[in-house]
């Protein structure tokens, strides 16, 4: 029941007054009850005599003795109750006064007691309300229902306490309480037909209902005209203008007013969770959609853009979250469930800003492979996001070739644990150049077998090419290779997507120039998932909005660091950026058309490494290709067969990997097929490389220096070797020389390989 519910109990009387009389005495006995107070904090510290004991114990005494003599009549049934009411301000001041004489010298809750009995007494006021004092009712209140003797609900007495302080000019309509045990409400203020609410001053608005001045507003209802207002009272409520007005309020004069932050947007309904609100608003008919995120974080007063997300349809409905804190702080680890492809080619690679798991395809049952960009600075999680896609890959039997342009200092999680892992800007190059060859070899297949598009596994398995750190090889100062290796990823990016080949970009910028100077890989990339995390520049975030970023959407850069309370607490409090939860892995995914704010699952670094994420691979060895594609491969880059032995890793350009090949013109080709589609079994033709790139037809005939191979044999015989210390013992010769040697003395029977980078001789 709410203070002004009991101002009107079924009590032993029903007297009618006017509402200045119940004004009246509620005012006295509240000033009553301060200046009581005032002699309850002095009074001890003047005089503890015998006298002020009598006193004050007499007065708590006598009342409970007068309570309980009134308990014993049979007479007064639940009229006991309302004395109760009357004895607690003398009960409570009784007991308050003997515990201050009682207590020796001065305590600081000696003053604070008496204020916060008198603030309670105040807000009580039990014995005006004992009273049962009832309003008494104009001639319209008698027209409309309300006879004597029957008690009025809160609506009712708010809408007969509004008529009598404002006449019949207006009406208080709509009336809605917040709480039930709270007087807080809002209701809509009519005026007479043709007419204006006329301005009403804070001081006759709290006058009207009694309440402190300041807690009653009056602001304009979006869509009506002068003739209909909302008021909004808040007497018990923290007295701040988000509050008071309410979350449709603040929208309607701090977002959707004129030359606000988004003017005319409505606010159609909103819920409250509780962590979050979320708001669905629209704009006008007939008028785009468009939300801007910083305004509208300023509207709110935000600091951390992050808690704040939009999302919209691109014509005119947009949700609106804002959350107490960034609901991304803290995310869970990957499972190997997670990993696994549904029959949508669908895996989860983290968690949403609203809780969903965030999903993202490897391949498209109805369009086939995917392309994909994912831009970030160094530190925005771009890593942990390839190791999760590269797992879950593996996870679903997808072959998966990753060129690492940073020699292998991007993803070291990912060597030997998928098919094709090049070091280098060089091995990435005959990567993509093998790719491509495959890529040709599938599309001639399919063409023979009459087919348009791509079947998982009928007969060939997903390919998907994950270059890292590719701006390197696009802007790299070889102007061959610069434009051997833009050309492929286009060539790859437009044709493979029918014949199972997919190809996914991770880049630290979005510039032209550091891709290729070719536009087309950067719109093609971003037809499949694109992935904006924390970059350092806006152009870079326009570029990648540019084309597929839903009408009215605006995104703010990722901070470095979010904080518990906000930038700015911190800033003020002085703590260290360190104090900060770090945001990586945190990004924009865009995906069919829609813009998901997500943060990818937590990995934690050890000694350079994410150990959980080496576990997420399994210990399965990878998918690879299929017979006649490992023959095409072979042909098109000459390295396919040797790929786990990275001959090429040390090289910086291609005129220092070819320098010695063979100068004959081969003629172009792929392997044939059998006649029934199938991959075939003869040896490969040899195949014409792109850009006049020799390459032989079963490895790659580079020259050696005089007694090389002789001097590893050598070597070796002492026992096994690793190539970093066949280099050392032979510092006369070139590293890629001895990389290249130990090559063909594998090819002559002479020498094998124990693992990647660890050479013995073949008899041993």
């Amino acid at each position: 029941m709410s203070t002004i519910d009991q101002a009107a109990p079924a009590a032993d009387t029903t007297k009618r007054v006017p509402g200045h009389v119940i004004y009246r005495r509620v005012l006295a006995e509240r000033t009553s009850y301060a200046l009581a107070a005032a002699g309850m904090a002095v009074g001890p510290q003047l005089d503890d005599s015998a006298w002020s004991y009598l006193a004050s114990g007499g007065i708590g005494l006598g009342t409970l003795a007068w309570l309980y003599a009134k308990t014993k009549d049979p007479d007064q049934g639940l009229s006991v109750l309302t004395r109760a009411q009357r004895a607690i301000p003398f009960l409570t001041a009784a007991g308050t006064y003997v515990a201050n004489l009682i207590t020796p010298g001065f305590n600081w809750w000696e003053v604070v007691a008496p204020a916060a009995w008198a603030s309670l007494m105040g807000w009580m006021a039990p014995l005006t309300r004992s009273a049962g004092l009832v309003l008494e009712f104009t001639e319209h209140q008698a027209q409309h229902g309300a006879g004597p003797g029957e008690p009025l609900t809160y609506t009712e007495f708010l809408a007969v306490k509004w008529q009598q302080a404002t006449g019949d000019g207006t009406r208080l309509v709509s009336i809605t309480p917040f709480r039930a045990d709270r007087p807080d409400f809002e209701a809509v203020v009519v005026a007479q037909a043709g007419k204006a609410v006329p301005t009403f001053t804070e001081v006759q608005l709290a006058a009207a209902f009694d309440f402190p001045v300041g807690t009653v507003k009056i602001r304009p209802i979006q869509g009506s005209g002068p003739g209909r207002m909302r008021l909004v009272a808040r007497p018990t409520t923290e007295d701040t203008e988000a509050t008071a007005e309410g979350i449709r309020g603040l929208w309607e004069t701090a977002v959707a007013a004129p030359g606000k932050a988004a003017p005319g947007v409505d606010l159609i309904d909103y819920r409250s969770e509780p962590h979050r609100i979320v708001l669905l608003v629209a704009s006008p008919p007939g008028k785009e959609i468009h939300l801007p995120h910083t305004a509208i974080c300023s509207a709110f007063g935000i600091d951390d853009p992050s808690r704040l997300v939009i999302e919209t349809d691109g014509i005119r409905m947009g949700v609106i979250s804002v959350y107490k804190t960034n609901p991304l702080m803290k995310v869970r680890k990957a499972t190997v469930e997670d990993l696994t492809m549904d029959a949508k080619g669908r895996v989860t690679i983290g968690v949403c800003h609203d809780g969903k798991p965030a999903r993202m395809r490897l391949w498209d049952p109805g369009q086939g492979a995917l392309r994909g960009i994912t831009a970030g600075v160094t530190g925005a999680g771009k890593s942990v996001l390839q190791n999760l896609i590269l797992a879950a890959e593996k996870r679903s039997g997808v072959v998966s070739w990753v060129g690492d342009v940073q020699g292998g200092m991007s993803l070291p999680e990912a060597e030997d644990r998928v098919d094709w892992f090049a070091k280098g800007p060089v091995e990435t190059l005959l990567m993509l150049t093998a790719a491509h060859a495959v890529m040709k070899y599938r599309e001639r297949i399919s063409n023979e077998m009459g087919r348009g598009d791509f079947a998982l596994n009928k007969p060939w398995p997903l390919i998907n090419i994950t270059l890292d750190e590719i701006n390197r090889l696009l802007s790299h100062p070889d102007e061959a290779m610069r434009k051997a290796t833009a050309y492929l990823i286009a060539d790859i990016q437009k044709t493979g997507r029918k014949v199972g080949i997919g190809i996914r970009l991770a880049v630290q910028s979005l510039h032209l120039k550091d891709l290729g100077d070719d536009d087309a890989i950067r719109q093609q990339g971003k037809v499949g998932a694109l992935f904006l995390m924390r970059t350092a520049s806006s152009s870079t975030k326009e570029m990648g909005l540019d084309g597929i970023a839903p009408a009215g959407f605006q995104m703010e850069n990722i901070p470095a660091r979010i904080y518990e309370n906000g930038q700015i607490e911190a800033l003020f409090s002085g703590k260290d950026d360190e104090d900060g939860e770090s945001t990586a892995g945190m990004a924009y995914m865009f995906l069919d058309g829609r813009a998901k704010f997500m943060r990818t699952f937590f990995a934690e670094k050890v000694d350079g490494v994410y150990p959980d994420l080496i576990t997420l691979y399994g210990d399965e060895p990878p998918t690879g290709l299929t017979e006649g594609e490992a023959k095409a491969a072979q042909a098109g880059a000459a390295i396919y067969g040797v790929r786990h032995t990275n001959p090429y890793a040390d090289c910086d350009t291609l005129a220092q990997a070819f320098s010695d090949a063979p100068g004959s013109t081969p003629a172009a080709g792929t392997p044939a097929p059998d006649a029934d589609g199938g991959d075939g079994d003869e040896a490969p033709a040899p195949f014409e490389a792109p850009f006049g790139i020799p390459f032989g037809d079963g490895g790659p005939e580079i020259g050696e220096e005089p007694g090389l191979q002789d001097q590893i044999l050598d070597l070796l015989a002492d026992g096994p070797k690793s190539l970093k210390q066949l280099r050392e013992a032979l510092p006369s010769f070139q590293p890629s020389s001895v990389s290249n040697a130990c090559t063909q003395l594998k090819a002559k029977g002479l020498a094998k390989s124990l693992k990647r980078g660890h050479w013995q001789l073949a008899d041993n």
